[in-house]
């Protein structure tokens, strides 16, 4: 099983103006300086080789994640990056597309009207949703006036399928299940588990309800996971102003990670104003956060043979992880009960 992900802003998708541009280029040219690179050549193989950073730049595309388990592949959401996803499906001769819609706001839809494969007489897509009217808000985008293209002019087959939330879908040893998160007008992540791995997506969230207790029936798609796909639009102190926005901080994930057991955590919906900078200094406050409070989880993370706690990772537009790098959890010690 391998997570791609095609598109992690948030919101609105990242342009690459000329001051965004400027600034990364006087940063990599100040570190190439401070390494003692001397040529345009030797900075050129340091940027090839990752030497200054990797990756260079945190995503532009909103979101759009992809999980990949043998001959199955899923997309969640439909952001911008669903677009970027064209080539590849067409390239692959794909003809039957799946995806998995957490929620309707505009930045997890916008990428359909710009994906290939809906022109395509043969293509056939199934969009899987919880929320009971999907179909209405993903059709109304082809209405001839916010875009030129009517839906009864698409040449794919489009089938949209409403599944219950909890509820589990199999396919071969693959199952998928969506559970509830803390976002306005409803959102819901998916878990992933296939040969003794886990993936859940987490976004959109706020992560309002944080104890065991308060999380109720959704704690269970938090345990005994291998990686977690998690909201950290914003920093901690700008949370109070963004309250009932329906995003979250890295130190929440972080915390989340800690208490349940959970070996890795990407951050990911990234805010469309944060430039790499912030994104990195979001980083360094997570992996402090977390060196401060591992050692009240050490038995825990003692069991899971990763006495530093969960490994944190920044998501950016086409980022891979495969979970076949992972230990299967039936060869993991168990972690402790949950008081």
């Amino acid at each position: 099983m391998k997570l791609r992900m095609w598109g992690t802003r948030g919101s609105l998708p990242r342009a690459m103006t000329h001051q965004n541009f400027h600034h990364l280029v006087e940063h990599y040219a100040q570190k190439a300086e401070s390494l003692g690179l001397r040529s345009i050549s030797e900075f050129r193989h340091a940027l090839s080789e990752g030497t200054l950073g990797s990756p260079l730049v945190y995503g532009g595309n909103t979101t759009c994640n992809e999980v990949i388990h043998k001959e199955h592949r899923f997309f969640i959401d439909m952001g911008t990056g669903l677009a970027d996803a064209s080539g590849e499906v067409l390239a692959q001769g794909r003809k039957e597309i799946s995806i998995l819609m957490t929620h309707l706001h505009w930045d997890h839809i916008m990428g359909l009207p710009f994906f290939v494969p809906i022109y395509i007489p043969g293509m056939k897509l199934t969009i899987y949703h919880v929320h009971p009217h999907a179909p209405d808000y993903i059709r109304i985008q082809f209405n001839g006036i916010n875009f030129p293209v009517k839906w009864d002019e698409l040449s794919a087959n489009i089938e949209f399928r409403k599944i219950k939330v909890y509820e589990k879908l199999t396919f071969g040893d693959l199952t998928i299940a969506p559970f509830a998160l803390d976002h306005p007008g409803g959102s819901f992540g998916y878990r992933f588990d296939a040969e003794q791995r886990s993936i859940a997506i987490g976004v959109d969230g706020e992560y309002k309800r944080m104890t065991p207790e308060a999380m109720g029936r959704d704690l269970a798609f938090f345990q005994n996971l291998d990686l977690l796909v998690f909201d950290g639009q914003y920093e901690m102190d700008e949370l109070a102003s963004r309250y009932d926005w329906g995003h979250c901080s890295p130190p929440i994930g972080v915390d989340l990670a800690l208490r349940e057991g959970i070996r890795n955590i990407i951050m990911t919906h990234h805010d469309p104003r944060a430039n790499e900078q912030k994104e990195l200094r979001m980083l360094e406050q997570a992996l402090t956060h977390r060196q401060k409070q591992v050692v009240y989880h050490k038995e825990t993370w003692d069991a899971l043979n990763q006495p530093e706690g969960p490994n944190i990772l920044l998501a950016y537009d086409g980022m891979e992880f495969d979970m076949l790098k992972i230990e299967p959890r039936s060869q993991t010690p168990q972690q402790p009960a949950k008081s």
